[in-house]
């Protein structure tokens, strides 16, 4: 089977101090994975957007991930081990280093910029930016001229694209492909520009029972459950007793994610111990 746009956490053995081979030993009857899905835009509106820019730039040339999961709405304490993303936006991130990603995007929407297309909706601090860009490469804007400067502006962002690290693997289309004007003012060029990435992830829990099977760990997370009477002690030693068989289905759960991450996973070779932080 073929998985693409497929980046997987490489760092899982190191953070259980465990060898490749033992983790995916505590993980072999695992069969889905808790999954969750955000929306990415391209259009840059404010930090987070940008944050999470970063993030999966990082990801996917590192397979490290996330310095600050509650970007892509995961708690802090959770373990992210898998991202899919659309190929495209896989293959462009791939493809350039983080200075041209970004010069890409400013040049994509400095095009928008000199169309007067959302210009309120940019963000502040990337707005110096995509107007220097705006001013040094596309024509000016006036209200009589809009509809014949389509054409030089189409020509003047293909001629730009070189100055931003070259093409963009197709996530940045020519916002004046076919001569068509940008919708003014519209919510269709941000939803023209928005990926759906989803991430596969541990919750704290899920990864001290599992991976980790540490006891004193597990009394401690379940404190509050001990000291009100809900859990005791056996309780805890009883799952811990029967976590080979967890499958991991939940209702927020994906097997397809899963077999994409085991499959992504084990093609590398064992991790030993010296390697171990």
């Amino acid at each position: 089977m073929t998985y693409t746009g497929i980046v997987v956490n490489r760092h899982l053995p190191q953070l259980a101090k465990l060898s490749k081979a033992q983790f995916l030993d505590r993980v072999a009857n695992i069969q889905a994975i808790r999954r969750k899905k955000s929306e990415i835009s391209l259009f840059i509106t404010d930090a987070r957007r940008m944050a999470q820019l970063e993030a999966l730039h990082a990801a996917v040339h590192s397979e490290k991930f996330f310095a600050n999961p509650t970007d892509f709405e995961l708690s802090p304490n959770w373990v992210p081990f898998v991202l899919k993303m659309p190929e495209p936006l896989h293959a462009w991130l791939a493809a350039y280093t983080l200075a041209e990603v970004k010069a890409q995007v400013v040049n994509w929407m400095a095009a928008l910029y000199a169309a007067h297309c959302r210009r309120d909706g940019m963000w502040r601090k990337l707005l110096p930016e995509i107007k220097h860009a705006a001013m040094a490469y596309y024509s000016p804007y006036t209200p009589k001229q809009a509809d014949e400067l389509i054409e030089v502006w189409s020509r003047q962002y293909e001629q730009t694209r070189r100055f931003a690290g070259g093409k963009a693997c197709g996530v940045l289309d020519n916002p004046f492909t076919n001569n068509e004007r940008p919708f003014l003012e519209s919510e269709e060029v941000d939803k023209s520009y928005r990926f759906t990435v989803r991430t596969g992830y541990f919750r704290e829990d899920d990864w001290l029972f599992v991976v980790e099977r540490n006891r004193q760990k597990l009394l401690n997370y379940y404190k509050s459950n001990l000291d009100d009477g809900i859990w005791t002690a056996r309780t805890i030693d009883e799952q811990m007793r029967t976590i080979d068989s967890e499958t991991m289905h939940r209702s927020e759960a994906r097997p397809e994610i899963w077999q994409a991450w085991h499959y992504h996973f084990s093609l590398t070779g064992d991790k030993v111990g010296a390697d171990l932080e």
